[in-house]
């Protein structure tokens, strides 16, 4: 969330107050279809990530059985479209990104032109911040949930250690961490609800003093027809043009400290000296590149180790498919973990650190996949304990691919969201049948 710029957040309840109206146009028939509102920072078609992953594929299946989705983002490149549509969502895009006032105020004013057009049944809150400007524009009444992926103050101030060096750079990550914490608290304090992907993350939301009644665990989602086993991993690592007679081990990660892969690096001496032929694919970008290639250089890996740079969406299974491991080296804030349960659709067994929220999911397959810990000793015991260990055998990809199509599915995944939007609503209609009946206050609409 670098882009957004939010050091000035602290003056964003000031910012361009506008009284909203305090009933919606219309009231949605029960069981009927929905009018969505996605609030976040991004589309993932503009920046890829864990979150806009989730929130896409949520978007799609609620298409798929008749809503209507709209995302409200941020604009992070010059050019794009202020309105257009992907996978059957619209999705509207608003500048200011850079200065938190107009961030705020150009945030407001769009989601306002939109309810203007046609108000919407329900509004879903993505990202905290992202937040801030629409939900001025929001009726009082209408019910608003919110996913939560992760506590933004904290993954901010692991992201920026190296700003902290300085003196007065500690005292302005203080102040960022504070207010990031704060803008958190209040957004996730105005929802009707909120949707966490794992026990890990229900515990961080009870941490704000949300009310355990109104978290709502929801696991995460793979696309089970596209993360599938291949019929030849020789094939599709021709295909990629990786070596065949080796043994392949993954991690797909955005390359920032808080991934551990340099911790995953630095294993690999220990892995290579019993495992000759083994080479470590890491895909991904970001501001860890150059530390992670000096590490790669300095321990003599570079037959060993590939940065591959960032995996295309469309080529993400077949990495999965070809490799023999994949390895999830996290080091904290795991919220659920998207590309453990992708890879394992695609047959490919994981090994993870017991962080986060990646020890639901492991352990309900073998708890030896879990790491003892996070430290370089621990991930290479970890891999060579599967790798020579005979009770791996277990682990078939046809196994696991139906590991996550009975767990792990976006149907799944939405058939609860919808079941929760259907709740909200029908609990919002009743209050305002409740006030109607007592005859038509001045705010009612015409």
């Amino acid at each position: 969330m670098a882009a957004i710029h939010s050091d000035d957040v602290a003056s964003a309840p000031q910012a361009d107050q506008q009284a909203t109206p305090a009933w919606p146009r219309d009231i949605p028939e029960p069981g009927g279809p929905l009018r969505v509102l996605f609030l976040a920072d991004a589309h993932f078609d503009d920046i890829p990530g864990g979150s806009r992953v989730v929130a896409r594929e949520l978007a799609r299946e609620l298409i798929g059985r008749g809503h209507d989705v709209t995302f409200l983002v941020a604009r992070h490149a010059p050019g794009t479209p202020d309105d257009c549509v992907l996978g059957g969502a619209r999705v509207i895009r608003y500048s200011g990104a850079g200065t938190p006032l107009a961030f705020l105020r150009q945030g407001r004013r769009a989601c306002a032109k939109l309810w203007a057009e046609k108000p919407f049944d329900i509004v879903h809150t993505h990202f905290a911040y992202a937040a801030l400007g629409p939900l001025r524009a929001v009726p009082r009444g209408t019910p608003r949930l919110r996913s939560f992926y992760g506590p933004w103050d904290a993954e901010g101030w692991i992201a920026d250690a190296d700003k902290r060096r300085k003196r007065l750079g500690m005292l302005k990550e203080r102040v960022k961490r504070t207010l990031r914490h704060t803008v958190e608290g209040a957004n996730l304090k105005r929802g009707h609800g909120v949707v966490v992907l794992s026990e890990h993350s229900r515990r961080e939301v009870l941490s704000f003093g949300y009310p355990d009644k109104d978290i709502h665990l929801i696991p995460g989602g793979t696309d089970v027809d596209r993360f599938t086993p291949a019929r030849s991993r020789a094939d599709v690592r021709r295909a990629l043009g990786l070596p065949e007679d080796r043994t392949l081990l993954l991690s797909v990660r955005r390359l920032a400290p808080r991934m551990g892969l340099d911790n995953l690096i630095k294993a690999m001496p220990a892995i290579v000296a019993r495992r000759p032929d083994a080479l470590l694919l890491i895909g991904g970008k970001g501001p860890e590149r150059e530390h992670l290639q000096r590490l790669i250089d300095q321990n003599g890996l570079q037959n060993h180790v590939r940065l591959l740079g960032f995996i295309a969406d469309n080529e993400l299974s077949g990495y999965y498919q070809s490799a023999n491991l994949f390895v999830l080296p996290t080091l904290a804030l795991e919220g659920f973990g998207l590309v453990t349960t992708e890879a394992l659709a695609c047959g490919t067994p994981v090994i993870g650190t017991p962080v986060g929220a990646t020890p639901e999911i492991l352990s309900l397959l073998d708890p030896r996949l879990i790491a003892a810990g996070t430290q370089p000793a621990d991930l290479a015991q970890a891999v060579l304990g599967f790798l020579e260990g005979d009770w791996a055998d277990a682990l078939t990809p046809a196994r696991l691919h139906r590991f996550v199509r009975d767990h792990y599915t976006w149907k799944r995944h939405a058939d609860a969201v919808e079941r929760l939007y259907q709740s909200l609503v029908r609990t919002a209609r009743g209050k305002r049948a409740i006030v109607y009946s007592k005859g038509p206050p001045d705010a009612r609409p015409k």
